[in-house]
């Protein structure tokens, strides 16, 4: 299965091989956050978390792990399928990145997706 990025409104922008990865940044923080989502039948299972540093509103699990290059990262074991993902997509915060083997997008840039919210779900 793939992963679909629409606007909210219905609009396909674009269809990603499943993995994705989504980076985005902590918005009081300014941390660097990436989530792994596969999509299936069920929907967007997320499967891993990365952050680098720690901030407000951030609470890590007891079996998170650190890098040497301070990352931390952790797979959410109790995460039910997402039907689908909704994302502010506002101007007011660093924009998406999507990306999956073979390529990344930044959302923001897609067509007709500036300062508009998004949909991702499995395709």
């Amino acid at each position: 299965m793939d992963v679909c990025v629409a606007l909210v409104a219905g609009a396909l922008l674009l269809r990603a091989p499943s993995p994705v990865s989504l980076h985005w940044q902590h918005s009081v923080e300014q941390l660097p956050l990436v989530e792994v989502y596969h999509a299936m039948s069920s929907g967007l299972q997320l499967r891993e978390v990365r952050g680098r540093g720690l901030g407000a509103g951030i609470a890590l699990p007891e079996d998170m792990r650190w890098s040497s290059d301070g990352w931390w990262s952790f797979a959410p074991a109790d995460a039910a399928p997402l039907s689908a993902l909704q994302l502010a997509n506002s101007r007011h915060a660093a924009g998406y990145r999507l990306c999956w083997a073979g390529g990344c997008a930044a959302l923001a840039e897609l067509p007709g997706a500036f300062d508009r919210p998004l949909v991702l779900r499995p395709c």
